[in-house]
């Protein structure tokens, strides 16, 4: 069997925005790797073309603060679509820190991961996605949205 590969450049395409709710982070202290953090997703919802429903309860993101200050973020939970389909995320998030206490994130950026049972979402298995993260901790709980693009 014989396949056509692209050598065209990827261009993205808007899949959905994540508003995950969260509750405040559990540090867990001074690891071999670094400062280690959790932070419990509580819901929220999410919203895209083909799809949109609510995040499930349960889901966590574990975080990394390296020495150099970059921080590496791990994030599972779980979206359930108002069809009543599940569907698994995997956000392996990179942010690269500005300096200074106020700045803003220099790098932001997320590899994600979406599993969905073979049939009306099974289209989410076959394609590879990126993502954006922004934070709002004035809000109360508080919100990361996130907004995913896959790679065409």
């Amino acid at each position: 069997m014989s396949a056509m590969l692209s050598t065209s450049v990827p261009s993205l395409e808007h899949v959905m925005t994540v508003k995950a709710q969260i509750e405040p982070l559990i540090d867990m202290g001074k690891t071999p790797s670094g400062q280690r953090r959790v932070v419990p997703i509580i819901g929220g919802t999410f919203e895209g073309k083909a799809f949109k429903g609510t995040i499930m309860p349960g889901g966590e993101d574990w975080q990394l603060i390296r020495d150099d200050g970059t921080m590496q973020l791990d994030a599972r939970y779980w979206l359930r679509e108002e069809d009543g389909t599940i569907i698994r995320v995997h956000n392996a998030v990179l942010l690269v820190l500005a300096t200074g206490a106020a700045a803003p994130a220099s790098y932001a950026r997320s590899s994600v991961k979406l599993e969905a049972p073979i049939g009306k979402h099974d289209w989410l298995n076959k394609a590879i996605f990126v993502g954006t993260i922004e934070s709002d901790f004035k809000q109360r709980p508080a919100t990361v949205t996130l907004n995913f693009y896959k790679v065409n």
